[in-house]
């Protein structure tokens, strides 16, 4: 069957987060062009978006990623406002454990952190155990044995990020797309349950669409002025089926991330205030709808599209460290959970964002390492600057350009979880 031919100003791959936030703020900013945007779910948000544990926090060792989520958290606090839609914004707090090595730093740090306006409090141990019911900072009260097996050592301070909580992403998305489908007279098309079989170039290496097969329909080209990839940890599979040669794809691997969801270990009403909270070897916790929501980074996590939910990995990894720390916390029983994918960049845990310089008329917004969610909709706003004006006017995302790997221009992110 001959392909079927369509023409858009503009071509989205990915209805999460990060593509409703672009293709909304294009409109807010007056872009008049066509836009098609396509994912292979049946709804919005079905991705990785879905299954973000929906934290946001400005504490971050890189300025970019403090200006940006900044400038995000400004956003999602008048969300409801703007957008008429609820996400569930709470800023709960996000709070950073140190050990003595680590601690040693936070001075420097606090002086970037208050030059691209993170609001933070520095704790001591008194005040962190105040914050965290049961949570003991000192290690007399482990074993000797099982204190060197798993790594611990004294928690001797903690940056409590008082602007930071949480939020749902999948509302967020949305709203994007609803009212940048509702609320301007300019074509917005979104097709569901469809596979994008290859990005096309012609023969200068230009990005000038998409080949698409729908779930009940023929393969057909999409041809594009731009094609915008939000596409996640599936990108460099995508770009592999395009033909783009080794040295042009994204440094990114696709890794399994998992999240637990318990039971409070006691009726304590400080667990329904609690910050979101990072403790010994990277495990991070919150409320979540009166419950505890635990996460934990496999420290071998390899490069996959595995999302199997492993519940073993809570029982023997993540809760033998929480009870340890926080002792109550033996008796939380694992209620449900999940697994997805996070785009982790290498090189630097951080996005890779803007044109790419190879191929002109390709527009990145992917690798975001696990802070996409939090991060989108400041970003969205930049890339809407940079098509429609060339450059960035909000925040300067030309740190996160898919060049900087080329140029050994890296920006290593530390506070990754």
């Amino acid at each position: 069957m001959e392909a079927i031919l369509k023409r858009f100003d503009l071509v989205v791959v990915g209805a999460g987060i990060g593509g409703g936030s672009l293709v909304y703020n294009l409109r807010k900013q007056g872009f008049t062009g066509s836009i098609l945007v396509v994912d292979r779910g049946d709804a919005v948000a079905t991705g990785p978006t879905a299954f973000s544990a929906g934290g946001f926090r400005n504490l971050w060792t890189t300025p970019i990623n403090q200006q940006l989520c900044t400038k995000a958290i400004g956003i999602l606090k008048g969300f409801q406002d703007e957008m008429g839609v609820a996400i569930g914004f709470h800023q709960c707090g996000y709070l950073v454990t140190y050990y003595a090595k680590s601690w040693a730093k936070i001075p420097q740090a606090a002086e970037i952190w208050a030059a691209n306006g993170v609001n933070f409090e520095l704790l001591d141990p008194a005040q962190i155990e105040t914050r965290i019911p049961g949570l003991q900072c000192g290690v007399a009260h482990i074993d000797p044995d099982v204190c060197e097996y798993l790594g611990f050592e004294a928690i001797v301070g903690g940056v409590l990020g008082q602007d930071c909580g949480s939020f749902d992403p999948s509302q967020a998305a949305v709203a994007y797309f609803e009212r940048a489908r509702n609320d301007f007279a300019q074509q917005l098309v979104l097709q569901l349950k469809t596979e994008v079989q290859a990005v096309t170039f012609d023969v200068s290496g230009r990005a000038t669409g998409l080949r698409l097969k729908a779930a009940h329909g023929p393969e057909e080209t999409v041809a594009a002025g731009i094609v915008a990839l939000c596409s996640g940890p599936w990108t460099n599979e995508l770009l592999q089926r395009s033909g783009l040669p080794e040295a042009d794809l994204m440094p990114i691997i696709s890794q399994k991330r998992m999240m637990f969801i318990t039971d409070f270990p006691d009726q304590d009403p400080r667990w329904q205030a609690i910050p979101l909270t990072i403790i010994d070897q990277g495990i991070y916790f919150k409320h979540e709808s009166g419950h505890l929501m635990i996460g934990k980074a496999k420290g071998d996590a390899p490069d996959s599209f595995d999302t199997t939910f492993e519940p073993q990995y809570y029982i023997e990894e993540v809760n033998q460290v929480m009870q340890e720390r926080i002792p109550s916390t033996a008796v939380c029983k694992l209620k449900s959970g999940w697994a997805s994918l996070y785009d982790t960049t290498a090189p630097d845990h951080n996005a890779i964002v803007g044109w790419h310089e190879n191929h002109p008329g390709l527009l990145l917004q992917v690798g975001y390492s696990g802070h996409g969610a939090m991060e989108s909709p400041a970003v969205g706003i930049g890339l809407a600057e940079l098509v429609l004006t060339g450059n960035y006017q909000s925040v300067d995302c030309h740190p996160l350009r898919w060049g900087r790997f080329r140029e050994g221009d890296l920006n290593v992110e530390k506070i990754v979880i």
